[in-house]
């Protein structure tokens, strides 16, 4: 009999997981084809095109052009702007990788087209991917929950408006999302003290997958494993998280971030290539240098505001370059839901450090998300100071983490209802908040937005 209710539930929550990922699937076809406005899609195309022409693991970043672009049935017709310097310094493995779909073809009369769905559904592959190891992984951890805490953890993923909507354009945070599911996949398997040679190789590959995506992963990759280091010389009173066979064998997947690094440093004298240090006179003609006299005057206390609102709304929301739709998606108090995630893992952390019995996981992925946070809170105002600029703030650098306070949540919740009566309730909780989850993301959307020709 128990063998028969296993095999039952183990339909049932597949068919769950497997919901879960047509939903996210058909979502990003709505937004490919009919919503469209992806952040800095021209300039992601103009690398994706330069590392089809020339490709390279360390480009020169200052011939890296934008384009203009004329968009024609799903193609994207682009047209060399000779007068604009790709402002993206990101590390070039993701645009290599879309480069090798094929999706670009170099006309004679020097146009140059880009297969747009090619590009769309490359994109799904690996946001695809990534959610099959996050659920996989659920399924591992939470298997003797109730299938509503598996439906919670694939419905937090699933319907959190910008993992579609940025997971279906050209952008290197889908790479990056993949490789931080499989580097966290490495840290669950250490927290159930499977210190083997697997462990190792899902960290530091995804560490590299995730270094050479994008930096702000990396940082919050690197942040956890300082903390669980420090965790465990603290627990162990040794270095043996690091004097092992496998760390050593696994070495050179850190290494290599930190000679890409020092090649950046080497050519343009800053850890990162941005568009100051590469082009610094065409830099102060961009939006991204507001003169002096044209500044927002903020205060330290006003920028902060700014910078939290700024997360707050790209998080819960949909942020692109159609302002049709960023005015429909403004969810404002409504958008807390999908902080709920976020707010419990902050928690819970709080409980575990007071209490001083944390986990091997929690506490590092709440540091790792409040460091990056204040780096990038860092950056950002002392950008502001010499710029003026107050951009280059959204939620979407932190998707990866979304992973890990899905299953931190789903871990730390149910005990709570224990009781027949208390199970019940969590039940309805549990549908509501699903509810509120899917209702307020492309379902909206399709209601006010429709199905216009793109």
């Amino acid at each position: 009999m128990s063998e028969t209710v296993s095999r039952r539930n183990r339909r049932i929550l597949l068919g769950i997981y497997a919901v879960a990922l047509l939903y996210v699937v058909i979502k990003q076809l709505y937004l490919a084809v009919y919503v469209g406005g992806f952040p800095d899609q021209r300039a992601h195309n103009g690398y994706i095109v330069e590392m089809a022409r020339n490709p390279s693991l360390l480009p020169d970043f200052a011939s890296i052009p934008v384009y203009l672009i004329r968009w024609e049935k799903l193609t994207e017709f682009m047209i060399l702007n000779k007068g604009e310097i790709n402002y993206l310094g990101h590390p070039s493995l993701y645009y290599l990788l879309m480069a090798a779909t094929g999706a670009v073809r170099f006309l004679p009369d020097g146009v140059i087209t880009v297969d747009y769905m090619r590009i769309c559904w490359a994109n799904i592959l690996l946001t695809g991917t990534g959610l099959v190891l996050s659920f996989r992984m659920a399924y591992r951890y939470l298997k003797s929950r109730s299938p509503f805490v598996h439906a919670l953890f694939a419905g937090a993923l699933a319907a959190l408006p910008e993992l579609a909507y940025v997971g279906v354009s050209a952008n290197n945070d889908n790479l990056a999302f993949l490789a931080f599911t499989i580097f966290f996949t490495g840290i669950l398997r250490y927290s159930e003290d499977k210190a083997d040679l697997k462990t190792y190789l899902l960290i530091g590959v995804g560490f590299l997958l995730g270094s050479f995506s994008k930096l702000t992963t990396a940082l919050i990759m690197l942040v956890m494993l300082v903390v669980i280091l420090i965790m465990s010389i603290i627990r162990t009173k040794s270095l043996k998280l690091i004097a092992n066979r496998y760390f050593l064998m696994t070495l050179p997947c850190y290494l290599l971030l930190l000679v890409y690094e020092l090649a950046i440093h080497s050519r343009y004298g800053g850890w990162h290539p941005t568009l100051a240090l590469i082009a610094p006179e065409y830099y102060k003609t961009t939006a991204f240098y507001v003169a002096p006299e044209n500044r927002e005057v903020l205060s330290i206390f006003g920028y902060a505001r700014h910078f939290l609102g700024a997360i707050g709304h790209s998080w819960s929301s949909l942020y692109g370059h159609n302002q049709q739709v960023n005015k429909i998606m403004d969810n404002g108090m409504t958008g807390l839901v999908y902080w709920i995630p976020v707010a419990v893992t902050l928690i819970a952390a709080a409980v575990q450090a007071v209490r001083r019995k944390a986990d091997r996981y929690t506490i590092p992925v709440v540091l790792s998300f409040l460091g990056t946070l204040a780096y990038h809170f860092y950056s950002g105002w002392t950008g502001y100071l010499q710029s003026g600029y107050t951009g280059g703030v959204q939620g979407r650098y932190y998707l990866p983490l979304m992973v890990p306070f899905a299953l931190v949540t789903c871990t730390v919740l149910p005990p709570l209802f224990r009781t027949e009566r208390a199970k019940r309730v969590g039940r309805i909780l549990a549908v509501l908040l699903l509810a509120c989850w899917l209702l307020g993301d492309v379902p909206r959307l399709v209601f006010s937005f429709g199905f216009p020709e793109y």
